[in-house]
């Protein structure tokens, strides 16, 4: 993954860890989000926000670079490119060191995220995170894109975009 995917999935970090309800803010919930905003953001918009992989861990899909960045930082490991977080953990709560770095982002990327973080202040992620793509991936392996569009409105017309995409 390139130094600027590795800033955009940091920066998110920061960004959702500042707008998260205070009991949403542990490294699980906020790689909820990830999910969810950018299958809104696919559904919406016709692309995804982070160029990610989703793997069907045992408590739902998970973004696997994200991942990795997350608990290289609570081990306080050295990250990607030397590229410094905004973000720090205490046990599994992600705390902003700094303010995120919002130009990063589109406002459609923003839109989609401040969606899902406001629905988890009613909703429980991992529930919604539970869907079709996730029930049907093998555990412990990637969750092909095509599933995961497959969740989606329009579901043929995103495919075909995402394929032509991304040849």
């Amino acid at each position: 993954m390139n130094r600027e995917s590795i800033s955009r999935i940091l920066e998110a970090f920061a960004y959702i860890a500042e707008r998260a309800p205070a009991r949403k803010k542990n490294m699980y919930n906020i790689l909820k989000v990830f999910y969810l905003a950018d299958k809104l953001h696919m559904e919406r918009y016709g692309r995804f926000i982070f160029d990610d992989r989703y793997s069907a861990m045992p408590k739902g899909p998970v973004p696997s670079v994200a991942y990795n960045l997350i608990k290289a930082i609570k081990k306080c490991e050295q990250l990607p490119y030397s590229v410094d977080s905004p973000v720090m953990l205490n046990n599994h709560t992600v705390v902003p060191i700094r303010k995120a770095d919002e130009d990063i982002f589109s406002g459609s990327d923003l839109l989609c995220i401040d969606e899902i973080i406001d629905l988890s202040n009613s909703e429980d992620l991992g529930d919604l995170s539970h869907d079709d793509a996730w029930e049907g991936t093998e555990r412990n392996t990637f969750m092909p894109v095509e599933a995961i569009i497959s969740t989606l409105q329009n579901s043929e017309a995103l495919l075909e975009l995402h394929q032509n995409r991304h040849p």
